[in-house]
């Protein structure tokens, strides 16, 4: 038995297409590029090196970073990608020792590191097929409440009941809350494609 995901959790990353809003992964006012070919003639990054898969991400951090003006408050400290890629990351070992592997070698070695910013990589299902082409995409965003939020969702709910001598009937009003990925910073957010 399979069970739907939560409307919720789609809303916030790809929003409502019969509402048009956007999420985290597919918002069209936040730039998007695509990764660089490394030296394996492929961007993909099963194909490429540690090196040239952490000059991805830093590509995508220093975008973030130059675009606010180079305020560190708008290096992207979050990074999600599909699942696929970041199993292989998890776990490929950077050397053939294999004593690390290219996941923490990404997370001790980025540049937001060597600014004291905590990089956070995360695997979503929503980054799968999400880039241009039907590629893979890496979404980068700072994660803040004054950079980027949405409004908690509120269940509709009967909130109060009374009589109206009128019409002699009681009328009942429901309320409820429902809300969309609010970018307040388009700066501080990136996407990657082609990975």
């Amino acid at each position: 038995q399979t069970c739907a995901l939560p409307i919720f959790d789609r809303n916030v990353y790809v929003g409502i297409s019969k509402t048009g809003t956007y999420g985290l992964v597919n918002n069209p006012l936040i730039t998007a590029t695509s990764a660089v070919v490394g030296a394996s003639a492929s961007a993909t990054w099963a194909k490429k090196t540690p090196t040239e898969i952490m000059n991805d991400i830093n590509q995508l951090l220093t975008q973030t970073v130059t675009a606010s003006e180079y305020d560190l408050s708008g290096m992207a400290n979050r990074i999600l990608i599909d699942w696929a890629n970041y199993a292989y990351i998890a776990n490929t070992p950077v050397t053939i020792a294999g004593t690390q592997s290219i996941l923490n070698y990404l997370l001790e070695n980025n540049i937001a590191a060597n600014q004291g910013i905590s990089l956070e990589i995360y695997p979503c299902r929503w980054c799968t097929g999400a880039g241009v082409g039907a590629t893979q995409r890496i979404v980068a965003y700072v994660k803040a409440e004054n950079k980027v939020n949405i409004d908690l969702p509120v269940p509709l709910s009967r909130v109060m009941t009374a009589p109206n001598t009128t019409s002699a009937s009681y009328e009942t009003i429901f309320a409820s809350q429902f809300s969309q990925v609010k970018f307040l910073y388009y700066t501080c957010a990136g996407y990657l494609d082609g990975i």
